[in-house]
């Protein structure tokens, strides 16, 4: 730094001033040297400054940083006190959505199956009726001009003991038919099954028969009530037993 001088009408007007600035020349030494201390001292300021400032920005970034992470730390956390048992609302929707599902597919199953079962049944009911109804009419409906056919249909619509029963007593029965001139009409009037597994079943039969004679003019009328056992012999229904009841 350059020294200043001051104008030559000052210097007269004041001789004190005169002796500070006419100063020896060590004096200008000591001037610089402060001069360049205080200017190292100022660079050294304007260092830290700097420093300082570093400093506070890392700090600022670090403090950023350590949020992030504890944020994320936090809601891990969270995520991990979750109860297990306990899922989210969507998952529990999900899984509620699921069980109405399979409830639903369950009913709808548990519906046909049953409409099938009922069906079934109805027809193996109807099967064993037409069979028990069949029966009784060739067993009750026999002419004497064809009483040897009438009696063969009749055997065959039947099973078991009761059809060896009706074979074995079948040709005396047919010369009685015949020489007794007799001609039968039959109706069913009702059926029902009382009792019924896959194979067999029993079945209650009333019916009606109308008796003509040759020496009767008016047919002589009678009702009758029958229980049929019905069993399967060889994939077809037949009649194993007829017992006639009051």
């Amino acid at each position: 730094m350059p020294s200043r001088k001051l104008p030559a009408e000052a210097l007269d007007a004041d001789n004190s001033r005169v002796g500070v600035l006419s100063a020896p020349a060590h004096s200008s030494v000591t001037e610089a040297d402060e001069l360049a201390e205080m200017e190292a001292r100022a660079e050294v300021a304007r260092a830290r400054a700097v420093r300082l400032r570093e400093q506070a920005e890392f700090a600022s970034e670090q403090t950023q940083v350590e949020g992030a992470a504890s944020a994320a730390r936090t809601g891990r956390r969270r995520l991990l006190r979750r109860p297990s048992g306990r899922p989210s609302r969507k998952a529990a929707a999900v899984a509620a959505a699921i069980v109405v599902t399979c409830a639903l597919l369950a009913a709808s199953g548990y519906v046909a199956w049953q409409h099938h079962n009922v069906a079934e049944q109805r027809q193996r009911t109807a099967e064993f009726a037409t069979a028990a109804r069949n029966t009784v009419l060739a067993m009750m409906a026999i002419n004497a001009t064809d009483a040897r056919d009438d009696l063969q249909r009749f055997a065959d619509d039947t099973t078991g003991s009761f059809k060896a029963g009706i074979l074995l007593g079948a040709e005396k029965a047919v010369k009685d038919i015949e020489q007794s001139k007799v001609s039968v009409k039959a109706t069913v009037q009702a059926v029902a099954v009382q009792a019924m597994t896959e194979d067999s079943a029993v079945v209650l039969v009333s019916a009606k028969s109308e008796i003509t004679k040759p020496d009767q003019a008016k047919p002589e009328t009678r009702s009758w009530r029958m229980v049929v056992d019905v069993e399967t012999d060889a994939g077809k229904l037949k009649v194993s037993k007829v017992e006639f009841v009051p």
